[in-house]
């Protein structure tokens, strides 16, 4: 028993000793199971369970597949013997029986708790919003977060962008901030962005050409964070082609120049009057005062649409709008209405002055009343904010996207899959990646088979976008071929034949070894069976291993190399430097880096997403639910058995991950997607990847906070060639 499996074996003796004497039932037949029933003596094992009822009578490991009536007969208590990723899953299917149920890190299993909370945009739609739109006659929108949204997650993020810009580049000695909002007090209610600037001048001391450049770069971070909102620009455009006057309305300080910049951009051409500013007008949307001006200038109705003077009111409907308060002015129902995300700015106001109003949710109220509400809670870093506004850019773009939901957010493709859920800890993982290697000076990065077939092309995608030239390849290897290939005695034959196998003993010998007549009933311990088939098992060892050392012998491996690899144990690293006679060191998504790993004693491996405190990364929720990240990161092929004469490789068959790998290509461009809009948005600031919010977030994707459509479902699957010839879906 290898020293891997050791450590799994040792920590259920230390958690479950107290049940040492229990009948205990196994729930599930994968190389967990194998491992336990193989290496755990002096405990009572006396059954399995499995989802699948044709299972059911059979005898696996030794051990008889029973079904819940028998298990409640025959057991004490059961453990849900799997990753992680099935734990909530299993449980919810066997929550009643009679007998305790136990997860396999001895914590008694228990029903999950959801909060819910009602989704109050439930009701609101884009169509009946489309509709009255149309209706009217002047109609107007509000700018920021309901025609653009931001790529960041608060307004004063954009300023501590600003912050770490004008301090890079100027290093004046002076807290941008901090002058900012000194200007800010000394200014009245309706101040514009040049007024802010002169006063920060003054307040400052600093010679008006700064401040004149800092200005200018403030309204270009403004513009590269804009993301549009595809609806609201469509309908915008749709209006001014039916001739409708069309206004924009808003609060913000920045000049006119600046909209009509950015809706220029979309096709949206203004005319001059339309861009209804609080710092020009010195008029507000919050407190009334535009909203009494727009009524009294723009939204009178004409002759030609019977107007009769009465005071408006607002028709709630779908627009939330309220009753009006009887204010002079007002124009007739019908003819003026407004589209904006603030209940009180843009609907509570304008809905007093007969100015019928639709609520358009901001992304942030959007996320605060969906299922992943949680999440802006733990957005604590520059890093956060940054990768949360390019998610939110693309989950929440359309303002109407949890109409007629609970609030739950739901990803439908492959594509939004890549983007939104793998997208941030793959760039996270690169840019450590980038940052530790060019730290120790790396001068190439060896990237795995078949973790690294998509890695290195998202690191060579993403170096391009940095102006970086790196040194990278991609080298065939799986952990069987690298043992195979390092076997040069008994002892290390016999050991990678005991390593747990859950099919026959004919089915390993032909997998391990492509020994193909042995016979069907074929039986044994890996002594007896070595001394069987040795001349066979020879045979293919030295063919493997000639093989394999021509192939590395080629590819140039020497101490200025790294490999990276998903983790865990730093097997292949072991193995490839051994055959090679290296010491290349190992950067890994996680990795075992405790004492009880002998490999992280004699070679040096470093871990991404896992903190110092935590050497064998059990904290780390990428690591509990890495399995999803194994399904998406494949390769078009088999696992790799070994490499041929020429240098191409043999692989075992496909599996369903090959069977949809257009799908996993499909991730992997949404992948390739997001590290794109964080790099040209984000980039230039330097921010520090924040590793512990990435394996936060993405745990908490999987952990409930998103649900996925059958569409992205299909595609994943749990395959380990070495161990078995099973495969299962990781979404069931």
């Amino acid at each position: 028993m290898s020293d891997k499996y050791q450590i799994e074996i040792d920590a259920f003796i230390h958690r479950f000793q107290a049940y040492r004497n229990a009948r205990i039932i196994l729930y599930g037949i994968g190389r967990y199971t194998a491992t336990l029933v193989n290496g755990v003596k002096d405990f009572r094992f006396v059954g399995l369970m499995d989802k699948d009822p044709a299972n059911v009578g059979k005898r696996i490991f030794g051990l008889p597949v029973v079904d819940r009536d028998q298990a409640e007969k025959d057991a004490d208590m059961i453990i849900i013997n799997t990753s992680e990723t099935y734990w909530d899953v299993i449980y919810s299917r066997i929550q009643d029986m009679g007998i305790p149920v136990f997860y396999i890190n001895g914590e008694r299993a228990r029903r999950k708790e959801t909060a819910r909370q009602a989704n109050p945009f439930r009701e609101l739609s884009y169509d009946a919003m489309r509709k009255g739109m149309e209706a009217g006659r002047v109609v107007s929108f509000d700018f920021f977060d309901t025609l653009f949204l931001r790529k960041v997650c608060s307004p004063r993020d954009v300023f501590r962008l600003l912050e770490i810009q004008f301090r890079e580049k100027w290093q004046g000695g002076f807290s941008y901030t901090e002058l900012r909002n000194q200007a800010k007090e000394r200014l009245g209610k309706y101040y514009s962005l040049e007024e802010l600037y002169r006063q920060m001048e003054i307040l400052g001391g600093m010679p008006r050409p700064l401040l004149e450049e800092m200005r200018t770069q403030e309204l270009l971070l403004e513009k590269k964070l804009l993301a549009p909102r595809r609806q609201m620009i469509s309908l915008v455009k749709s209006l001014l082609e039916e001739g409708k006057e069309v206004y924009i309305i808003s609060d913000m300080y920045l000049p006119e120049s600046f909209y009509r910049e950015v809706l220029g951009q979309y096709g949206i051409n203004m005319q001059e009057g339309h861009i209804l500013l609080s710092h020009i007008l010195h008029k507000s949307k919050e407190d009334g005062s535009l909203w009494r001006y727009f009524s009294e200038t723009k939204a009178k109705p004409c002759a030609s649409h019977g107007g009769n003077g009465h005071r408006g009111h607002s028709d709630a409907g779908d627009c939330r709008g309220g009753a009006g308060r009887g204010k002079e002015g007002s124009g007739e129902a019908g003819q003026a209405l407004h589209a904006g995300d603030h209940r009180k700015a843009d609907v509570e106001e304008p809905a007093g002055y007969g100015i019928k109003s639709y609520l358009v949710p901001a992304p942030w109220d959007l996320l605060e009343a969906s299922s992943m509400r949680e999440a802006g809670g733990h957005v604590c870093s520059d890093y956060g904010s940054a990768v949360m506004g390019c998610v939110w850019k693309e989950l929440f773009e359309n303002p109407f996207v949890l109409e007629g939901t609970e609030g739950e957010v739901r990803i439908e493709s492959p594509y939004q899959m890549g983007y939104c859920v793998f997208g941030p800890v793959i760039l996270t993982f690169l840019l450590w990646l980038a940052e530790l290697s060019r730290r120790e000076k790396k001068e190439r990065l060896v990237f795995l088979a078949r973790d690294g077939y998509f890695l290195k092309e998202d690191f060579d995608y993403l170096c391009g976008l940095m102006g970086e030239q790196r040194n990278c390849c991609y080298l065939g290897i799986s952990r069987q071929l690298a043992m195979a290939a390092s076997i040069t005695s008994m002892e290390e034959l016999l050991e990678y034949m005991s390593m747990p196998y859950s099919g026959s003993v004919k089915e390993m010998l032909e997998d391990r070894f492509g020994i193909r007549d042995a016979e069907e009933n074929e039986n044994g311990e890996p002594e007896e069976l070595a001394d069987k088939y040795l001349p066979e098992i020879k045979a293919y060892i030295c063919r493997v291993r000639k093989n394999y050392l021509e192939y590395i012998g080629k590819m140039g491996l020497d101490e200025t190399c790294a490999v990276v690899d998903l983790g865990y144990y730093g097997n292949n690293q072991k193995y490839l430097n051994r055959l090679g006679r290296l010491d290349m060191p190992g950067y890994y998504v996680n990795a075992s880096l405790a004492a009880r790993n002998p490999n992280a004693q004699c070679q040096k491996m470093t871990a991404c997403f896992q903190g110092k405190d935590d050497l064998t990364g059990e904290k780390s929720r990428i690591l509990k639910r890495q399995i999803f990240l194994e399904s998406f990161l494949t390769a078009p092929y088999g696992m790799v058995k070994e490499i041929d004469e020429t240098g191409s490789f043999v692989c075992a068959r496909a599996k369903k991950n090959q069977e949809y790998f257009e799908d996993k290509e499909e991730i992997n461009r949404g992948v390739k997607a997001f590290i794109r809009e964080y790099w040209e948005t984000f980039g230039a600031f330097g921010l520090c990847p924040d590793t512990e919010f990435a394996d936060w977030y993405y745990g908490f994707c999987f952990g409930g906070a998103v649900t996925f459509s059958d569409r992205v479902k299909k595609s994943f699957y749990n395959d380990n060639a070495m161990m078995n010839r099973i495969e299962s879906m990781l979404f069931y």
